[in-house]
């Protein structure tokens, strides 16, 4: 098979996000669906790409969706090839088969989002979306030396107990606007419903305690931002339906004894799915308002 730009475009991808369905990959190459199609399909067929055996169970029972690919063992020679870089020790096609539904899932709702911002970016044209990895190069030293660099120390109090947690957000990103000289940073949290929002014993996860966890690193010392050498940020959560947006803002409201924060945002999934364009996206803020991301 004589690859393509298009190929190695569409591998790039799925490699850096770990799983995207056929439609991510239409959206961010801009191509004829068809056709484009056959070529995810031929790159299955040959090795570069994958397809989770989890997706294809649950597709027997539950409908058609439209497909979702991982990176095959070829894919990632390929770009082990043309990047230079050491080839990690892994059987991509092992990997792809070990992970669960869940996890697939979970991994595809924060794409929803990522790949929507890259695509929004690259329209606006006076905007830059600010990667991962972009953050990650510019961060101080100790963090780039910690064993986990993505994760957040914090010391919250609940129920008159205080006591020290890790948060490791499932992304975080930026917006560079480059005429205004004014870069806005997020920390996105991927909810699917299974967490519950409260619980009584404050060591038991919930969502109110991510909620404590980042409160304690924001404003006014700003130590989760300077964990990556960055300004304040906002915490972006994707969850499942506007009736859990509710309870996830009167477990906000609890934890700031009643006030809410405009720090905190939120959208639900399908509203994602469906807006062609996540700057213009309304999202509710933690007090209730509606506000964009590109405003």
């Amino acid at each position: 098979m004589r690859l393509t730009e298009d190929d190695v475009a569409a591998i790039r991808h799925v490699a850096k996000h770990r799983f995207l369905r056929s439609t991510h990959l239409i959206a961010l190459l801009e191509r004829p669906t068809k056709k484009f199609l056959e070529r995810l399909a031929a790159l299955y067929h040959n090795g570069y790409l994958d397809r989770p055996r989890a997706q294809l169970d649950y597709y027997a029972t539950a409908g058609s969706a439209p497909l979702v690919y991982a990176l095959g063992n070829k894919g990632a020679d390929i770009l082990t090839e043309l990047d230079g870089s050491q080839r990690a020790k892994v059987d991509w096609t092992w990997k792809n088969r070990d992970a669960g539904r869940i996890f697939i899932e979970h991994t595809l709702l924060i794409a929803d989002l990522m790949v929507s911002a890259e695509i929004a970016t690259r329209r606006a044209g006076n905007l830059r979306l600010i990667e991962p990895y972009d953050i990650l190069a510019t961060a101080p030293e100790a963090t780039r030396r910690a064993k986990n660099p993505w994760a957040l120390p914090a010391r919250i109090t609940h129920a008159g107990i205080q006591h020290d947690l890790s948060l490791i957000p499932d992304k975080v990103f930026g917006l560079d606007y480059i005429e205004a000289r004014k870069r806005s940073y997020f920390f996105v949290e991927a909810d699917r419903g299974t967490m519950p929002v409260m619980r009584s014993h404050p060591r038991q996860t919930s969502f109110h305690q991510k909620i404590l966890g980042y409160l304690a690193g924001s404003r006014p010392t700003n130590s989760h931002g300077q964990h990556f050498g960055i300004g304040n940020f906002r915490v972006l959560t994707i969850t499942t339906s506007p009736e859990r947006i509710g309870t996830m803002i009167d477990a906000l409201k609890h934890a700031t004894k009643g006030t809410g924060s405009n720090q905190f945002l939120f959208i639900d999934r399908a509203s994602l799915q469906a807006s062609p364009d996540v700057l213009s996206l309304e999202w509710t803020s933690g007090k209730g308002a509606h506000v964009r991301l590109g405003a």
